[in-house]
């Protein structure tokens, strides 16, 4: 199995990043293939709204930037994964500028594959779990909203299939300062059982 670690968090410490380094410890105490892709690190490009607003993403299913930004390379890493962690932290009542960005991209080349003359087109997210964990930091508030927008994007991604044994969302692990602990400890249990150990 390979797990594909979506980390919205530009820090390099804190709370979200514990949690980047949770997800991947325990990937590899569990024997499975676990890649962190650190969508702060990638310098993405907002969505340019090519051509008449529909550009590559809606024909070919790629960005037309997305070789100079490592878009494109991304989705390569998530065409070959199994499963999906997305840590973020939470902005405002929403995920990181990162995420949002990096997943409005990939809404506008995943989504699209429905539309397609090619019945055999399906998104790259199509069923595979995902295991959603938001870190609200100020007084905690804010993950629900957070959820909300990670599931539409991965609902419009074709990722919430029925039935739901292997597809959709795995666990939603709401994380802020004071639980902390029991939910790394939870966030553990997560993992394991979405890689069956």
């Amino acid at each position: 199995m390979k797990l594909l670690i979506f980390s919205g968090t530009p820090k390099k410490d804190g709370i979200t990043h514990s949690f980047v380094e949770k997800a991947k410890e325990t990937a590899n105490v569990t024997g499975v293939e676990a890649e962190v892709l650190r969508l702060a690190g990638m310098n993405l490009e907002k969505c340019m709204m090519c051509g008449d607003g529909w550009g590559t993403c809606y024909d070919k299913h790629t960005c037309a930037f997305g070789e100079k930004d490592g878009f494109n390379e991304a989705m390569k890493k998530i065409k070959e994964a199994d499963a999906f962690i997305y840590i973020t932290p939470v902005y405002w009542g929403g995920v990181s500028e990162e995420m949002r960005i990096f997943l409005d991209k990939l809404r506008r080349c995943q989504a699209t594959k429905q539309w397609d003359a090619d019945d055999d087109a399906k998104s790259f997210m199509a069923g595979k779990p995902s295991i959603l964990v938001a870190v609200a930091g100020g007084g905690g508030g804010g993950t629900v909203q957070t959820f909300e927008f990670l599931e539409r994007a991965i609902t419009h991604m074709g990722g919430n299939e029925r039935p739901r044994d292997t597809a959709g969302v795995f666990d939603y692990i709401a994380v802020n300062r004071w639980n902390q602990e029991y939910k790394r400890k939870a966030f553990e249990a997560a993992i394991k059982a979405l890689v069956g150990n």
